[in-house]
């Protein structure tokens, strides 16, 4: 550890299938309601922040501009980065072992913005150390982690939120309120697109957990969202068109381009499409 001198909830994994297939079972649902509220805090609260890539960076940026919370270590396996990241963002401490972030005793909570295929074992270290995660999606590249690493949360009584950023959204937001307050009649069918201005590098791409895990699962948990109820059947099919280079990983993570058809009771259908690349830049809507 360096220091540098006096510094949330919904889940949703799903994995690629061929056919119609039953949700599983085995993942617990919350029947907590999404709620947002603005306390008074008597001492903020002290966070910690794995991976200062791109993504931790704007974490970073967010928790300096929250009320009541200050940063107080980060880290990276470059450990120049997590360096970099302390000077430009006033965080007294770095370090290079996300495992100093996680059991240092000053931190209440822990930003896990690390790769995909550490997450699971992240959040249970967490958790077995009485800390309160935020998480980058995806929880987990598998079911079965995915599962250990919420009850790991549960059985310990820490809180685990996943980025599911559109939730809060006020577009989102909106439509959600539109359909509570029957101003738009019953929900028949709900439709999702998403599109990346160009596909990542492969790097990231091996050992995500493929198309459906870091990228639609952000359509998945909107239709969701809006369905207000869980998924009872998903079909799921990829293809790769864009980035050849991919098509020698495994699963999902050979796809690019990807499509999706999730049941939800009361016959509410949702048709998903994503992409990594689009001609003419970021792109996502919902109908």
């Amino acid at each position: 550890m360096v220091r540098l001198g006096s510094a949330l909830i919904a889940i949703f994994a799903v994995g690629s299938a061929s056919a119609f297939a039953p949700a599983s079972q085995h993942a617990v649902r919350s029947t907590h309601v999404l709620q947002m509220t603005t306390t008074e805090a008597k001492d903020p609260v002290k966070v910690g922040v794995i991976g200062c890539g791109r993504i931790g960076i704007v974490h970073l940026g967010a928790i300096n501009k929250a009320p009541g919370v200050v940063p107080i270590v980060v880290s990276n396996p470059t450990v120049s980065k997590a360096e970099d990241a302390a000077k430009k963002f006033g965080v007294p401490k770095f370090t290079g072992d996300a495992m100093e972030v996680i059991t240092d005793p000053d931190v209440d909570a822990v930003w896990i913005c690390s790769p995909s295929q550490f997450h699971a074992d992240q959040i249970k270290a967490c958790a077995a150390n009485g800390k309160h995660v935020f998480c980058e999606k995806p929880i987990a590249t598998d079911l079965a982690e995915t599962v250990e690493a919420i009850n790991a949360c549960n059985e310990a009584g820490v809180k685990l939120m996943i980025g599911l950023q559109r939730r809060f959204d006020p577009n989102f937001l909106r439509v959600r309120r539109a359909i509570e307050e029957k101003e738009v009649g019953d929900t028949i069918i709900i439709k999702t697109c998403s599109r990346d201005p160009s596909p990542p590098p492969y790097e990231y791409v091996k050992g995500g957990g493929g198309i459906f895990n870091d990228m639609a699962v952000h359509d998945l948990d909107m239709t969701r969202f809006l369905a207000g109820d869980d998924p009872i059947e998903i079909l799921a099919v990829g293809s790769c068109h864009i980035d050849k280079s991919i098509e020698d990983l495994p699963g999902s993570e050979a796809f690019d381009t990807a499509s999706c058809i999730v049941r939800y009771p009361n016959g509410v259908s949702a048709m998903v499409d994503v992409c990594r690349q689009s001609s003419y830049g970021y792109d996502q809507r919902a109908e």
